[in-house]
């Protein structure tokens, strides 16, 4: 048999060590990031917070409810706040912002004017 190197066999076998963490954050915290991010997406897709009601889908419903409960949690709030740019957790209405690749030109003109306060 011949003579093991420990540093050797320790480096070799570092190839198949799992990965240290980064970021620090415990499976829960994950969990609601991971799920904020649903809401995120559910909101970019339909212009809008996920609302209440039985007309609702199942879905919408269950993130209504999921996001409810994140911005009663201060936990959650203080996790969520810096991934929040949509506003979120504030409670805030969503502005639909219509794609200014819709507008025909005159209609961009009669916006821009308007947003200039009528100065040319």
């Amino acid at each position: 048999m011949s003579d093991i190197d420990l540093d050797e066999l320790r480096s070799e076998l570092d190839d198949f060590a799992e990965p240290e963490k980064k970021g620090g954050r415990s499976p829960r915290e994950e969990r609601i990031i991971a799920g904020f991010e649903e809401i995120q997406r559910f909101v970019e897709k339909h212009r809008r917070a996920p609302q209440h009601g039985e007309d609702r889908d199942i879905f919408e419903r269950m993130y209504a409810a999921r996001l409810d409960r994140m911005r009663a949690l201060e936990e959650c709030r203080s996790l969520l706040a810096p991934l929040d740019h949509q506003g979120l957790l504030s409670g805030a209405e969503i502005v639909a912002v219509e794609s200014a690749q819709t507008l025909d030109d005159d209609e961009l003109l009669a916006e821009l004017e308007g947003a200039a306060g009528g100065i040319t």
